[in-house]
Parts: structure tokens; C-alpha cells; sequence
């Protein structure tokens, strides 16, 4: 991946504080992406996707961890994660913080979130001040897209701008990791397995069930 000017950077966050959405890089594929605080804007990533309203979406966070805390209840196991992976391909649902609400949450008392080791995608959230609300830059079941041409191609129209830094580093989804009950359990495994997880946390194995749509 390339690195974009930083006045594609200033744009992006002049868009989505607009409302607007914005397609961005990640490690891993194309996303779509709106300011966590604007219902509007991330009801609308659902029209652009074709997306069920009943799957949540994940929230992409920056370099202050002062900002998780105030939308996510970390548990220590999503702690140990979180210090142990770094910035990488991975998003953990954990219980969100009580009182805030959001579409991105599609009902729901949790938040699956992400950071992003992309410098683009922090300088952005650092930038906004807030998290994005994201998901990848395809229609619902469609092919996750790996270069901006892709993503443009399926939900282009919907979106202000296309940020373009060449294909992504890895192409595979982030595995997705539910901290939120008793147990957890990998709702998608992706580019971090299972067994990887398992050891970080100290037990013998941890179940996965595809139930996640992308």
C-alpha cells in the first residue's frame, strides 16, 4: 500500500464529519466508513450495502486509548488481546459502554472493535475525534474488495471518496472474536486463527461459528 497525501487525510474528515461516507484501506481489505456519531451516516453505510440492519457493525479506533474506554467495557481477556496482538487484523466484541446507542449496534448491548494498523485509518480517527463506524466496502455477500477499484465498483456511488493506496497488505477479513460472554468464541476466523487466540488466553481451544456477513 501507498501512502495518500495528507490533504486526501484533511478531506476525509472535512466528508464524514459532513455525514458523508468515505471508502478507506485497511490492512486487510477496502472498507466503508462514517463517523461513529452520525446515526444518519452509518444508517446509511446499511443502504449502501445492502446490509441486514440486524448485523452490527464494528468501530474503528485510533491511537488514544482514552477513546476506546469511552465507547467499549474492556474485559481483561479483550485487554490481554489488545496488548499481546498490537494493531492488526483482528475485531473483538466486548459489552459496549451503558448509555450510548447507535445503529452501528443494530439493537444490541455490545461493540465489535478494531484497530487498524494503517497509519491512514489512525490519522483519520485521530483527526475526527471519533471512531468510524466500518465494515467492508462490498455488497453484502459479494466479494470483499482488495483495491479502491473494486470497492468503488460495488459501493462507489453511495460514497463522497475513495481513498486509493493501492491493494491491501493481506486481503483477508479480520477474524472476529466475541468477548462478551462467559466463554469466547471466533465468530469469523480470518487472518488471526483460532488457535493463535486460543494461546494468547491461555486455554486449550476456543469454538468458532461463521455467523458474521461481511
Amino acid at each position: 500500500m501507498t501512502n495518500p497525501a495528507p490533504s486526501l487525510i484533511d478531506r476525509a474528515v472535512e466528508l464524514l464529519r459532513l455525514g458523508e461516507l468515505v471508502i478507506l484501506p485497511t490492512d486487510t481489505v477496502y472498507g466503508i466508513a462514517a463517523d461513529a456519531r452520525n446515526d444518519e451516516a452509518v444508517t446509511a453505510i446499511y443502504r449502501a450495502k445492502q446490509r441486514d440492519p440486524g448485523q452490527p457493525l464494528q468501530l474503528l479506533f485510533g491511537r488514544d486509548p482514552a477513546l476506546l474506554e469511552q465507547y467499549a467495557d474492556l474485559t481483561p481477556a479483550a485487554r490481554r488481546l489488545v496488548d499481546a496482538l498490537g494493531p492488526g487484523a483482528w475485531t473483538i466484541i466486548v459489552p459496549c459502554r451503558p448509555g450510548w446507542s447507535s445503529p452501528a449496534l443494530s439493537g444490541g448491548s455490545t461493540v465489535g472493535f478494531r484497530i487498524v494498523p494503517v497509519d491512514l485509518v489512525l490519522d483519520i480517527v485521530d483527526a475526527l475525534g471519533a471512531p468510524l463506524a466500518a465494515t467492508s466496502a462490498n455488497v453484502s455477500g459479494g466479494p470483499s474488495p482488495v483495491t479502491a477499484e473494486e470497492a468503488a465498483r460495488q459501493v462507489g456511488a453511495f460514497c463522497a471518496m475513495t481513498i486509493d493506496a493501492g491493494p491491501t497488505a493481506q486481503g483477508i477479513d479480520s477474524t472476529v472474536i466475541d468477548l462478551s460472554g462467559p466463554e469466547p468464541l471466533v465468530l469469523r476466523e480470518g487472518a488471526i486463527t483460532a488457535n493463535q487466540l486460543a494461546s494468547i488466553l491461555g486455554v486449550a481451544s476456543i469454538p468458532v461459528r461463521r455467523s458474521v456477513r461481511s
